[in-house]
């Protein structure tokens, strides 16, 4: 039955609601991501249990857990905001600049690409310090601090002279777009996960803090251990070889660079990410039908029995023509589909009646409808209830109690007893 409504509902979809669903679905799918680079998945699973017992307990119409829980999401949101305002600050700029491809005029090419590596591996033999930043497709300006603008080809010379230890910028990070070095001497926010950082210095924490903030590529030489690290997506890690580092920076322009110049950006559409689509698009459908189609207008037409009550003493009711009517009730989809038939009535009030046949008119004051769902019509609108005089000795209160043969006894009128019974006869 409700895969035959769930095909009824899905027929009659249409365009603004597939775009609604799809807005929805990319809303969710870029929060999804969010929540899977960031400290907020925990939370993410919380709130998402917590969201299932409020809709569960509306659905049921469980009214104290359903305002408890209101209370609890009102205070929630505001420590939400307070907990993560950099978070959350992060996604917004994430969510303007998601589907705007920032335009390279001239992408790294595998000769620049060479280059990154060849000064990364001549600084770790000489340990030399250096952070060098690849700029994602995130806004950075918000997160550096110092420096100087540079808007300079990229090669090893420049990059040799910049950390230099006799250069005023050595201890600061180069921004790096496309084949441009746009920024050096600058300074990133810190990481404070120091669990990561074990062993490290303060570049590492740099990078990282950048990492954790947007969705920029950071390689650390360490001047200490002469080693490379990178930092994306919130981590840090130390690179095996050359080879390894040019593998990841390759990959990372691969993710990064416009699809104008990818070729093959529609296979990363339906492969990257596949599970986190499809629970964006299952969580969008389903409130779609909840709050669009659950709250959308509608009818049912249900079969309800019709009972007598407050019955006045010395009658009964010989007949009920028609036992059950049709009654169409109007509302909210949702509350159509909650509804239990079992729970509609129709109760024809007696007290003020009298021997014979009482036509009775159905509406709003003898109908119970629970919920938010209104009457429309009955058919027919009006119940004929036939009373008569109730027999004191079948009246089903004795029957059910198992009085009606003691009541019968306490009518029945004695026998006279045999005189001869109960005298003394004379003493022999």
């Amino acid at each position: 039955m409700w895969v035959r409504d769930l095909w009824d509902t899905f027929r009659t979809i249409s365009l603004a609601d597939v775009l609604d669903i799809v807005i929805i679905a990319t809303l969710l799918y870029v929060v999804l991501l969010w929540f899977k680079r960031t400290k907020a998945a925990f939370v993410a699973r919380g709130v998402l249990i917590f969201a299932a017992v409020y809709v569960i307990a509306q659905q049921a119409g469980m009214y104290l857990t359903t305002w408890m829980f209101q209370g609890f999401f009102a205070i929630f949101v505001v420590a939400l905001v307070v907990i993560f305002q950099e978070e959350l600050r992060s996604f917004f700029e994430r969510l303007a600049v998601w589907s705007l491809r920032r335009r390279w005029a001239h992408p790294l090419q595998p000769q620049e690409v060479e280059i990154l590596v060849r000064t990364a591996g001549q600084f770790a033999r000489e340990h030399i310090g250096a952070l060098m930043v690849l700029r994602g497709r995130d806004p950075l300006e918000r997160h550096l601090e110092g420096g100087e603008d540079l808007d300079g080809k990229l090669s090893e010379q420049l990059l040799a002279s910049i950390f230099d230890t006799h250069s005023e910028g050595h201890d600061g990070a180069v921004v790096i777009e496309g084949d441009r070095v746009t920024h050096f001497g600058v300074h990133l926010p810190l990481s404070k996960e120091f669990s990561r950082l074990s062993g490290m210095g303060t570049r590492h924490a740099a990078a990282l803090g950048l990492a954790e903030r947007t969705d920029a590529l950071c390689i650390v030489v360490s001047e200490e251990r002469g080693v490379v690290s990178l930092a994306k997506d919130g981590y840090i890690f130390i690179v095996k070889d050359l080879g390894a580092l040019e593998e990841h920076i390759a990959a990372f322009l691969r993710d990064k660079v416009p699809a104008t110049i990818q070729m093959r950006w529609w296979r990363d559409v339906v492969r990257r990410n596949a599970a986190e689509k499809a629970i964006a698009v299952t969580i969008a459908l389903a409130l779609w039908l909840v709050f669009v189609q659950g709250y959308s207008p509608a009818t049912g037409v249900f079969k309800v029995p019709v009972d007598a009550r407050v019955v006045p003493d010395g009658l009964r009711v010989a007949a009920i023509r028609p036992a059950n009517v049709n009654v169409t009730l109007k509302g909210l989809k949702r509350d159509l589909k909650l509804l239990n038939p079992l729970s509609l009535r129709v109760s024809a009030d007696l007290s003020r009646a009298e021997e014979g046949i009482q036509r009775i008119e159905i509406s709003d004051s003898n109908l119970r409808i629970p919920g938010a769902l209104q009457l429309s019509t009955v058919e027919p609108p009006v119940v004929e209830l036939e009373l008569a005089k109730a027999s004191e000795t079948s009246t089903p209160l004795l029957r059910f109690l198992g009085l009606e043969s003691q009541k019968s006894s306490q009518k029945r009128p004695q026998e006279s007893p045999d005189p001869s019974e109960g005298k003394a006869g004379p003493n022999p």
